[in-house]
């Protein structure tokens, strides 16, 4: 007897299917699925070899995504014979085997091709081939996995990856600007990633815009702002910018298409952490000193057994104005994202164009049907996409049914399309709009919130608000969305939308309350239901997650628990932080180490108020006050000088420049002008044979300039700017020296 399993992976030509792997965890292994917008797409194909001739039955591993309606079938051929059996029509609601069609044989090469009937995202997982009728392939996943170890004849075993200083599990924008910032400090660290590409909701694969204080002129500094003036300077995409970046670290390495599957615990120790690989489904196991949790689902803390929230709190709580009476297990909804080629543009829910004549469109049978006309309570900006409003009644479960609440998004688009084309009062607007696309990628807003010894709600957003160990800071709106999501009618798209002001994040809701060794940034972090609206966005969450990699570094220094750094070493953690760059409200630079603040600084020039002191007098934001910076009150060229009052070793120049960040919006907006940049400058040294000139720095688009050298002692530091971008006047609101 014969027997052969071909997973979806390896068909080597795949037509117009695509690759999904994003419910890998819940269902057990990636799968090819029909991208057609209503089309029949071109079958994807494999060839496959049999040893002995005769009749083998095929089987398929199909899922009718929508039982009562039957979207889409899957039909197999062999050698251009096709069956006469059309799969995935079962009334079964799980991912399960089917006889697909009996095939006629020789021994030898043959080519399987595997067809959908309607274009609407019918799917195969895998196709078993066997001439042993007395077998059927199991729907049970523990079993199934057996089979297919067994089949394949792979070995049943688990690589063991290594042990690492620090692993953050988790490869979006927190996890990314964690696993660099630790790594930057000297910590062998694995960044382990689900996705084929870095970013999450910010990746090529979703391109939800990366937002935070940025629409109220206060946008996040730190790691993640040079990342975007590179980005914008070179014209990437995020997951672009993410792999140059992590590329260039020597201590990191980063593990693509790696599901974190468990969790093992010493004590109130994470030990090590289970994963499969998302394509071949080989398992390893990773070991650390430290961890983050920056998954967005909570999925490492849960595994370690972690306090975790899910769902919103009862008012008692907390004490929140819009909290429920009642605590209940909604969570707000997520969208349908597609990222396209482009670095900007997105898909959000659906992508339609515009032609030259009318277009009719009706909605399959499975669509859902949406309030009628102006009673939806929306009015579209666009038409081409969706908008961010398109989401489902929460009390879809993203978490254990991520698959079935992304079909659900699919019936929604193509109601919403439905609605906007056939009730919505303006569809004359839309007339001529064909639907080409609709949004596959899950990209969630609230899962599971971990507990930490601090939780943020509602009520920790109010002015003045300060917390001794502040690590970051939040602006977005306390934006809570409506239950009802898209059906909430009149009652409009939120539950909560106010503008709280900039907020600081204290570090006691970055680490676990119960887990000693784990650390956590993004959704996931210590927050009420209510409380999580103003720093979910992914600006915010990647202040976090330099907060928690610098303090990763610190935890290996000095040999001590997350907690401890908040209670004996914040200070060193927050003065850290603000060296590399970062914000963080009511904290001032007090460095003991930067030799600038011994120094006598003096200039060209500057006007009242804008003295060259103020250069080491710990300010760099301009709403810290008018004494931020030193300006000049003429256009370059300007020198500002920092004298010693005997010679001094130095090794490092750090240049803070100003930037328009009140020009900022959203993060859709246009990169704003950055007319009083500092682009060329010259860093001078005085040395016992005089003035000389150590580093030219040109076309500068940097907040913060780093210049290294070579230990010398010196008796000054001038730096002259040679050209600002565009303006009549020079800004630096710091220099540091080391």
């Amino acid at each position: 007897m014969e027997t052969i399993w071909l997973d979806a992976t390896e068909f080597s030509e795949r037509g117009g299917f695509v690759l999904e792997t994003q419910f890998v965890g819940e269902m057990g292994q990636a799968y090819l699925m029909a991208d057609g917008v209503g089309e029949p797409v071109m079958p994807a194909s494999v060839k496959f070899t049999v040893n002995e001739g005769g009749k083998y039955r095929f089987f398929a591993r199909v899922k009718n995504w929508c039982v009562e309606h039957r979207p889409d079938g899957i039909v197999l051929e062999v050698d251009g014979v096709r069956s006469g059996h059309t799969c995935a029509m079962m009334h079964v609601n799980r991912w399960y085997f089917e006889v697909g069609g009996d095939f006629e044989l020789s021994c030898g090469e043959h080519t399987l091709s595997v067809y959908d009937t309607s274009g609407w995202f019918g799917r195969f997982a895998a196709i078993v081939i066997t001439n042993n009728y007395d077998f059927y392939p199991s729907r049970e996943l523990s079993m199934m996995k057996k089979q297919r170890r067994e089949m394949k004849n792979i070995p049943d075993k688990v690589t063991d990856m290594g042990r690492y200083d620090l692993i953050v599990v988790g490869g979006g924008v927190a996890g990314v600007v964690a696993a660099i910032s630790a790594a930057r400090y000297g910590l062998k660290t694995a960044l382990i990633n689900n996705r084929p590409v870095l970013g999450g909701n910010g990746s090529d694969e979703s391109a939800v815009t990366l937002d935070g204080s940025t629409h109220i002129g206060e946008h996040e500094t730190g790691l993640v702002f040079e990342m975007k003036c590179y980005r914008e300077t070179k014209n990437l995409t995020w997951s672009n910018v993410f792999d140059k970046y992590t590329s260039a670290e020597k201590d990191l390495t980063v593990f693509k298409n790696t599901l974190v599957t468990g969790a093992d615990r010493v004590g109130d120790a994470v030990e090590r952490v289970h994963a499969i690989n998302t394509m071949t489904l080989e398992e390893s196991i990773f070991s650390a000193d430290r961890y983050v949790d920056a998954s967005g689902d909570a999925w490492l803390g849960y595994y370690a057994g972690a306090y975790y929230r899910y769902g919103r709190e009862a008012r008692f709580q907390h004490g929140e104005p819009f909290a429920p009476e009642i605590a209940d297990g909604n969570t707000m909804s997520g969208c349908a994202m597609r990222g396209i080629s482009a670095p900007r543009p997105s898909i959000c829910s659906f992508f339609a164009e515009p032609t030259d004549s009318h277009v009719n469109f009706t909605p399959p049978a499975w669509a859902f049907k949406l309030l009628d006309g102006d009673e939806l309570g929306r009015t579209p900006r666009v038409y081409e996409r969706g908008e961010w409003w398109l989401e489902l009644q929460n009390d879809y479960d993203d978490v254990f049914e991520g698959e079935f609440v992304r079909d659900s998004m699919f019936r929604m688009s193509a109601g919403y399309f439905d609605w906007l084309k056939n009730s919505w009062s303006g569809r004359d607007a839309v007339a001529n709009y064909k639907l080409r696309s609709l949004g596959t990628y899950l990209a969630r807003r609230e899962s599971r919130r971990l507990v930490g010894d601090r939780i943020l709600s509602e009520n920790d957003y109010v002015e003045g608000q300060s917390y001794p160990d502040a690590v970051c800071y939040c602006g977005w709106n306390i934006d809570v969305h409506h239950i009802d999501g898209i059906f909430s009618g009149k009652d409009g798209a939120f539950t909560v939308n106010r503008r709280p002001p900039i907020t600081p994040i204290p570090f006691s809701v970055l680490y676990s309350k119960n887990i000693s060794n784990l650390m956590m940034a993004g959704r996931c972090i210590s927050v009420t239901h209510i409380g999580l609206g103003p720093v979910r966005v992914q600006l915010t969450t990647a202040t976090m997650g330099q907060a928690v990699g610098t303090a990763a570094y610190l935890c290996k220094k000095y040999g001590c628990t997350p907690r401890q750094i908040r209670d004996e070493h914040i200070e060193e953690l927050q003065q850290l932080l603000l060296k590399d760059g970062m914000t963080i409200p009511g904290v001032k630079h007090n460095d003991e180490k930067d030799l600038a603040r011994k120094s006598r600084v003096s200039a060209d020039s500057f006007i009242e108020g804008c003295e060259p002191e103020n250069v080491i007098n710990g300010k760099t934001r301009k709403r810290e006050g008018e004494d931020y910076a030193w300006i000049s009150n003429g256009p370059a060229p300007q020198n500002i000088t920092l004298t010693f009052e005997e010679p001094t070793e130095i090794k490092q120049v750090r240049i803070t420049l100003d930037f328009p960040f009140d020009k900022f919006g959203y993060g859709y907006s246009e990169y704003p002008k950055t007319p009083e940049l500092v682009t060329d400058l010259n860093l001078h040294i005085l040395t016992e044979s005089g003035w000389i000139k150590v580093k030219e720095v040109r076309n500068n688009v940097w907040r913060l300039v780093l210049i290294d050298l070579d230990p010398i002692k010196v008796k000054a530091v001038k730096v002259e700017v040679v050209r600002v971008s565009d303006s009549d006047r020079v800004i630096i609101p710091e220099i540091r020296i080391y």
